[in-house]
């Protein structure tokens, strides 16, 4: 089987966001809510269009980086910024950076 070529590969978009709340919340309770929020505006088509993956989420800075394919990146950004609770909590995502490296992020 021939390989993929180069023009036919998705370009994926490393998304770096930061959250805004006035208490802590576990990094699994805001891994297992931002999917679900997504899949909640972007269906689960959407998400299988995105290839929509959580990276990682520092509870400390409360910031963390989601994967998502450069053709959905304004939807994805765009679900990401109607996240008003988090575990019924009042909670705010604010997207720091848009990357195609996750070195470029840091």
């Amino acid at each position: 089987m021939k390989a993929l070529l180069p023009t036919l590969k998705e370009n994926p978009r490393y998304i770096l966001f930061k959250l805004i709340s006035r208490k802590d919340i576990k990094s699994e309770d805001v891994k297992r809510e931002i999917m679900f929020e997504c899949k909640k505006y972007l269906g689960e088509l959407g998400i299988s269009k995105a290839n929509l993956k959580f990276i990682r989420y520092n509870s400390n800075e409360k910031s963390g980086i989601i994967k998502t394919n450069s053709k959905m990146l304004e939807e994805t950004k765009m679900s990401l910024l109607l996240i008003q609770k988090l575990s019924k909590i009042k909670a705010k995502i604010e997207i720091i950076k848009v990357s195609g490296m996750i070195k470029k992020l840091a």
